[in-house]
């Protein structure tokens, strides 16, 4: 085995949004990698991250969620799933175990069996449901689905979660590939820019779409060793502008204090973040960043 590869495991997350994807791979890495949000379609990018034990390596991938009604933005984040799922060794379908009903599992299940993958079923948010909820749930599932491996997780407990892992490392088939390292936070464009949408998407109304477009126009380090960074957040309508910035500017400050001690939390490093504004009319959003 050279010493730059590993033995390596491909995993997707999958499922619809809101079942809690970005939650698990958050601590299945025990760092802050996804932005989480009570919004549906909190992320529309894939957000890959890497769990090492020894002489093994997990590439964990967060996907967009998967919808039963595909608009033109669903469509997007769809694809954008399946290009992952079809990159990886296993997919764990991460379904909702409060909510999710049998025939939208069945369709998921459907679609992923249609990958020629392999997959395993986990049910997420077991902490919200009684003893007997959940022993009811799971018996109707497996009658219904006819699936042997499935877990049960609460991924905003961790509960589960390290069994999961466990599962994976010693069942499951690892090759040998190139040992990936993972990417530095503090200068990773796409990870600062979702960490400000996240906070947007907490403070601003539901009139406002979700799917705004940032653009990272500064990251340098200082003397100091801080961190600045200037991000622009894209409009494509003047009256979105006095929602995010709230009376005074009171509700943009709100947005960048959160991110700010959001990064500083996650990265422990010091950062000087500048939100901007700017209104662009059209609907490809085409803008270059300044640097």
């Amino acid at each position: 085995m050279s010493s730059k590869e590993i033995k390596t495991l491909r995993v997707s997350i999958i499922g619809e949004p809101n079942t809690g994807k970005s939650t698990l791979l958050n601590q299945a890495l025990n760092k802050k990698y996804s932005i989480v949000s009570r919004k549906a379609q909190t992320t529309i990018k894939k957000t890959t991250a890497v769990f090492i034990k020894d002489d093994k390596q997990i590439i964990f991938t967060d996907t967009p969620g998967i919808m039963p009604n595909k608009n033109k933005l669903n469509r997007a984040t769809f694809k954008e799933a399946s290009n992952a799922a079809l990159d990886s060794d296993i997919i764990i379908l991460l379904l909702d175990i409060q909510k999710d009903k049998i025939d939208k599992i069945k369709k998921i299940i459907s679609f992923i069996k249609s990958l020629n993958v392999n997959f395993i079923i986990v049910f997420n948010k077991i902490d919200l449901v009684s003893n007997n909820q959940y022993l009811e749930r799971i018996s109707n599932l497996k009658e219904e689905i006819n699936e042997n491996i499935i877990f049960s997780i609460s991924a905003k407990k961790n509960i589960g979660i390290l069994d999961l892992i466990k599962f994976f490392l010693e069942n499951k088939n690892f090759s040998l590939k190139k040992k990936i390292e993972n990417t530095n936070l503090s200068k990773d464009s796409n990870y600062l820019e979702e960490i400000v949408r996240e906070k947007v998407l907490d403070s601003i109304h539901d009139e406002i779409p979700f799917n705004l477009k940032f653009v990272t126009d500064k990251i340098f380090q200082n003397r100091d060793k801080s961190i600045t960074v200037h991000i622009t957040i894209l409009l494509t309508k003047d009256s979105y502008k006095p929602i995010i910035l709230g009376k005074k500017g009171e509700n943009i400050k709100k947005i960048s204090m959160k991110a700010r001690h959001d990064l500083e939390h996650n990265l422990n490093k010091k950062f000087h973040l500048f939100i901007f504004l700017k209104v662009i009319k059209s609907k490809s959003l085409n803008y270059k960043a300044k640097v």
